[in-house]
């Protein structure tokens, strides 16, 4: 599974390594971008920023590529991920349709993006391996913070501890109103339309993310509610994930972006 470059943020001995090294955690994937998109500002950035359109996955790929690069990679190469990612959330700004200025360099946006990602992994972890205790969660969202300092995010809009975290995630839930483009881009997301691989072939996939949602923002970013039979077959799934999961090493287990991230050219994302 190999292990994190000398000098990398964080090391082989971090619960953001011995997770975010391993495969489980793109399961999460649509769920964190959906949950991006259901702020409004974030939704105006991407659409009218990028082309979710014609590549709906491609700003998915390469916000993970670029997240574990920067966790993981090389001083140097971290430097340079940070550095195009800055030069890129510049340009990214305007108004949302209700006419709400936005900037991608807005430290409040840019940290529940952050958030989307931690939450997301805790997430997946509780439902589909099952083996973190409230203290490893602690050490995990404390080590989150260091990616939080990394963007130049404000101590201040961070939450103070995984319990204020938590309730920061909870109010974003209960007071995001998702827009139109909301709607847009998680419906690109779900149903992808790719040349090589036809919309049947994520349904599992999303019928995983949709219970992952929160209900009403589920209900208001236009994702189906799932029926018994489909709910039963994520729990099946769930059984047997937490049972094999853990017992996954070396590349049974690993994250497929792990090498091309640390070693390799990460992308942007925008």
């Amino acid at each position: 599974m190999g292990e994190p470059a000398p000098g990398a943020m964080w090391g082989r001995s971090t619960l953001s390594w011995k997770l975010n090294s391993r495969w489980f955690v793109l399961l999460g994937g649509p769920r964190a971008a959906i949950l991006q998109v259901a702020h409004p500002g974030v939704a105006a950035g991407v659409a009218e920023h990028s082309a979710y359109r014609t590549d709906p996955l491609g700003r998915l790929e390469r916000t993970l590529e670029a997240m574990l690069a920067i966790g993981f990679a090389p001083p140097q190469r971290r430097a340079e991920v940070l550095g195009r990612l800055e030069r890129i959330h510049r340009r990214v700004a305007g108004t949302t349709p209700d006419g709400t200025p936005y900037e991608a360099s807005d430290p409040e946006l840019q940290y529940w993006v952050l958030a989307t990602l931690v939450d997301t992994v805790l997430e997946v972890e509780r439902r589909f391996v099952g083996r973190l205790r409230e203290r490893d969660r602690e050490r995990y969202f404390e080590e989150s913070t260091a990616l939080a300092g990394a963007f130049g995010v404000p101590r201040s809009v961070v939450p103070e501890d995984l319990r204020e975290f938590r309730d920061y995630v909870q109010d974003q839930f209960a007071t995001l109103r998702p827009s139109a483009q909301s709607v847009d881009i998680t419906a690109s997301l779900m149903r992808p339309g790719m040349r090589f691989v036809p919309d049947p072939a994520f349904v599992p996939l999303n019928w995983i993310t949709a219970t992952l949602l929160p209900t009403r923002l589920r209900r208001e970013l236009g994702v189906d509610d799932l029926n018994a039979a489909e709910l039963a077959a994520v729990r099946s799934s769930s059984v047997v994930l937490r049972a094999t999961l853990p017992h996954l090493n070396g590349l049974l287990g690993a994250n497929p972006l792990n090498g091309r991230a640390i070693r390799g050219r990460a992308s942007a994302a925008a």
